[in-house]
């Protein structure tokens, strides 16, 4: 018995397939589940600090500049570590994305 050889055209027209689907199941999802969602997002951000620090991200603020304006007086650090905790969290879940530019990081809430 011999084996059918997939070409690549016919591997990236399934991979298409499948991101259709996986993209149109995610919009039903969604939209059924718009108000849980909702109320899942502002649990998720009313725990402090990460309340402030998604606040604070302003796309005119490094981590080290956020640290220093949630932990007043405390050593940075021992701030930036839980400020960059935070962001990293913030970031995974689609809440901030950020920017570089000339090797300095500023973080802006995700429209």
């Amino acid at each position: 018995m011999s084996e059918r050889k997939v070409t690549c055209e016919e591997l990236l027209d399934k991979i298409e397939q499948i991101r259709k689907i996986v993209h149109t199941n995610l919009a039903l999802y969604r939209l059924v589940n718009a108000e849980a969602i909702e109320k899942a997002r502002k649990q998720f951000l009313n725990r402090e600090p990460r309340k402030r620090v998604f606040t604070l991200s302003d796309n005119k603020r490094t981590v080290t500049e956020i640290a220093q304006e949630i932990f007043k007086g405390e050593p940075i650090e021992k701030s930036m570590p839980k400020v960059s905790y935070h962001l990293a969290i913030l970031e995974e879940y689609g809440f901030v994305e950020h920017r570089d530019e000339k090797g300095v990081r500023y973080y802006k809430k995700r429209e």
